[in-house]
């Protein structure tokens, strides 16, 4: 029964498969601590696959060890080592690299030592999937399952949904954080009137903060779908469509429609990586980029709404950028630039400046557009919050911004008057 089999998770119909995923990103609808949420996320990501053992661990901020808070199919002398460092077995690895491990059979997988008879004499499989639970680059804890009901091995399409899943169980998961310090904050806010309007303050901040994070957990579910709808078909229509340019160089009318067709079909395609983007939670990268580079990257996604609207572009940088940590800085670029193009109509300019101060890089992005109302500019971050028309824009650019910006460990600032311009500001550190 050990042999690789089809995913049980295959045969369910659309409508059965994104019930059971919308069961666990909502868990956290259902229950009021910590504790509750990670044993029903736990319980219904298992049966999710049809496992039968499993367990979450959760990091410690102050030791970085790995603490195990729910097991479900041990039997109690098994799960005896509660705290594992990291790097040490699967679980410390996974928590280690903050990437997901697919394992079809441990006793011949190299990436780790092979375990004793005896300990896997204990499971029916020596296949399992293991995840790390991350909001961006910050690692919660780990989410392992192992042990088909059936006997079969995990696949690695189990991986990838197991993978997404951990994204959402650590969304919950810090949404019931903020939960429970906002109420300790109402709490304080009864007894300490001294501190009240402090106080206050900060619970606002928590509620708002709650919000977006519900947000975002809706994002997640959203993106999941879209991805798995749209992505395959979206895929071979965008390489028909090129195909067709291919055979088509003739005949001027057909082959300018069909550049109508893939301009749309890509903005298609990006709307569902913004998505992702904002839900998944990609891991850091060590490289380089330089900045004058992504900045011609960007101007140069715009250029033909840049002609078409006959919009100036003056660059200020007079001095060398050193290169800086690709984080996203690029998409920064991009979605700033795309907004300053948005924001005019005809006949206007946009100002790029870049300098380093010390150990800061600054650029600032201005637009001679229509400007933000004072009322609107606390929003502008929010998801799916936006002022262009349908067409034009889902509400994610900024967020991803703002989100950019907050791995940077950076900073963000708007200047804006109304029918006379905007300036985005970001200052970031550079090595």
């Amino acid at each position: 029964m050990n042999a690789a089999a089809k995913s049980p998770i295959a045969e369910l119909t659309q409508a059965d498969l994104f019930e059971k995923i919308s069961f666990i990103c909502t868990a956290v609808n259902a229950v009021h601590n910590r504790e509750e949420l990670l044993d029903t996320s736990l319980r219904r990501t298992m049966e999710l696959f049809g496992a039968i053992r499993g367990s979450i661990f959760i990091c410690l901020e102050e030791t970085d060890e790995l603490v195990l808070k729910v097991a479900i199919g041990f039997k109690g002398d098994e799960a005896q080592t509660l705290v594992k460092r990291l790097g040490e077995g699967v679980v410390g690895k996974v928590a280690q690299l903050k990437k997901p491990i697919y394992v079809e059979d441990i006793a011949k997988d190299d990436r780790f030592e092979q375990k004793s008879e005896e300990a896997q004499a204990n499971y029916r499989t020596s296949s399992f999937i293991c995840a790390p639970l991350l909001i961006k680059d910050k690692l919660i804890g780990v989410i392992n399952i192992t042990d088909k009901q059936t006997g079969h091995r995990f696949t690695k399409d189990d991986m990838r949904l197991l993978d997404f899943l951990s994204s959402q169980i650590a969304l919950n998961y810090r949404r019931i954080q903020l939960y429970e310090r906002f109420k300790r904050v109402v709490k304080e806010t009864q007894t300490l009137k001294d501190r009240l309007g402090q106080s206050d303050k900060e619970a606002e901040h928590l509620k708002k903060q709650i919000h977006i994070q519900e947000k975002l957990a809706t994002i997640g579910k959203l993106a999941g779908g879209i991805a798995h709808e749209f992505n395959n078909p979206l895929d071979g229509v965008i390489r028909y469509t090129n195909l067709s340019i291919e055979h088509v160089r003739d005949d001027e009318v057909v082959r300018g429609y069909l550049m109508e067709i893939k301009k749309g079909l890509k903005r298609m395609a990006n709307i569902v990586k913004n998505l992702l983007d904002c839900s998944r939670n990609e891991l850091l990268t060590h490289s380089k980029v330089n900045f004058k580079d992504a900045l011609d990257h960007s101007i140069s996604s715009v250029q033909t709404d840049l002609d078409y609207k006959n919009i100036n572009v003056e660059i200020n940088m007079n001095q060398e950028i050193p290169p800086i940590r690709d984080l996203g800085l690029e998409r920064v670029l991009s979605n700033l630039i795309r907004n300053a193009v948005d924001a005019i109509d005809r006949d206007g300019r946009i100002t790029i400046g870049a300098r380093c101060d010390q150990d800061h890089l600054t650029v600032s992005v201005s637009d001679t557009g229509h400007g933000i109302q004072a009322s609107n500019m606390e929003q502008v971050f929010e998801p799916f919050y936006t002022t262009k028309d349908i067409d034009k824009g889902c509400g994610l650019g900024l967020t991803i911004v703002g989100e950019i910006i907050k791995i940077y460990d950076g900073k963000i600032a708007i200047e804006s008057a109304l029918n006379k311009g905007t300036t985005f500001t970001i200052k970031v550190p550079v090595e």
